[in-house]
């Protein structure tokens, strides 16, 4: 996998996708350290601004998810439980636990804004710096919950087994664990765009044998585990694979790999890719001016394609206040109010956003400018 990155940015522009023989999980083989990880959660963090982040439950379809989420948590722990959410962003799944009625609620998340979003609505949060083994804080001599919440963390670290070792330790006795990662076997391109899962923050990649695996090891039993699709803003269906788990022994016969279902999702994407390529350039040709609107990883992974026109690039633009200010691709992220002033005539609106194309058209016809918009993966707007 190749990406173009912004020029600050610590992940790794590029690796090989392996797949462990001995558990069949899937991960991103680079030279790229834990610290490179843990530096660009906390200062680079997408799920600081609430206008495009997913997690806080500001958007009807992510807060129907958290809402969900937390009817199925409220059944599994006890009246009182002392509950931790691990990677809570901006503290969307505590709000909606508290509406449950549980008050012993703790976040923790490496952005620093994040945990101060979450303080100032009266819970409890610490910025971490995953691994987790630096999830101690110092006004609790004995951290221990009865409920931990690990929803979409493992695909983004490091160590995923060091990381759950470190959990256990602060699990109360009888306590349970919640574990939440994409699941594999529905990765599709008919909802996504080509290479969609995997980008250069998403760099593990688990199914049920690999989580009944780690489950395992670490000495813990299945008390529930099944697949869901997560509603998104455009109607598609994320896979999700998940599982609840207590203390006590799971028998493990090593299942099916997912190296067969990753080569094949990876052959079709390149087709996919090659599709898009033929796409644009009838769109755009050689020498249209236009403006890229996006900056996340569909356009982190075309811009380093060698047919992509960059030097017909006029800007790039974004909503993300994280990143505007960045040089990307030998430009500087602008927000739309600024990038898209003062162009030539014959300018193009290329929407580089994998699933929020609609959002960001009526977000552009808002702005009252008269450049054609398109979009990358649904065709022409």
């Amino acid at each position: 996998m190749y990406f173009v990155l912004p020029e600050t940015s610590p992940l790794p522009s590029h690796y090989d996708v392996a797949v462990c023989r001995r558990c069949g999980s899937g991960f991103a083989d680079s030279e790229a350290r834990a610290s490179d990880y843990d530096d660009h959660y906390r200062s680079f963090s997408k799920y600081e601004d609430p206008g495009v982040a997913t997690g806080g439950g500001d958007e009807p379809m992510d807060r129907q998810r958290l809402e969900t989420l937390a009817a199925f948590l409220s059944r599994h722990a006890p009246p009182g439980a002392r509950i931790a959410d691990i990677g809570c962003g901006n503290g969307g799944l505590l709000k909606e636990l508290r509406k449950n009625g549980f008050e012993d609620l703790t976040g923790f998340d490496p952005s620093p804004v994040c945990v101060e979003r979450i303080r100032a609505t009266g819970m409890n949060a610490h910025t971490i710096v995953l691994p987790a083994e630096h999830l101690w804080w110092s006004d609790r001599n004995e951290p221990s919950f009865d409920l931990i919440i690990l929803s979409h963390v493992l695909e983004h670290v490091f160590d995923a087994q060091a990381v759950l070792k470190s959990v256990l330790a602060l699990l109360a006795p009888g306590g349970k664990i919640y574990i939440e990662v994409p699941d594999p076997a529905g990765y599709d391109l008919q909802n996504f765009p080509p290479l969609y899962f995997f980008d250069p923050e998403h760099i593990n990649h688990f199914g049920r044998g690999s989580l009944t695996y780690f489950a395992h090891v670490l000495g813990l039993s299945i008390v529930e585990m099944g697949q869901k699709k997560i509603c998104l803003q455009n109607g598609a269906g994320y896979p999700a694979i998940f599982g609840l788990f207590e203390t006590g022994m799971t028998a493990f016969e090593p299942g099916e790999s997912l190296y067969s279902s990753l080569a094949k999702y990876v052959e079709e994407s390149i087709e996919g890719v090659t599709q898009l390529r033929t796409r644009l350039l009838a769109l755009m040709g050689n020498e249209t001016p236009f403006v890229l609107w996006g900056a996340g990883s569909l356009a982190q992974r075309l811009i380093g394609e060698p047919w992509f026109p960059l030097h017909s690039l006029l800007a790039i633009v974004d909503r993300d206040s994280k990143k505007q200010g960045l040089r990307f691709a030998g430009k500087l992220i602008l927000s739309p109010e600024v990038g898209l002033q003062n162009l030539p005539d014959n300018t193009l609106v290329i929407c580089a956003a994998a699933v929020a194309a609609d959002q960001i058209e009526q977000d552009y016809c808002a702005l009252g400018v008269a450049y054609p918009f398109h979009s990358i993966v649904d065709g022409e707007h």
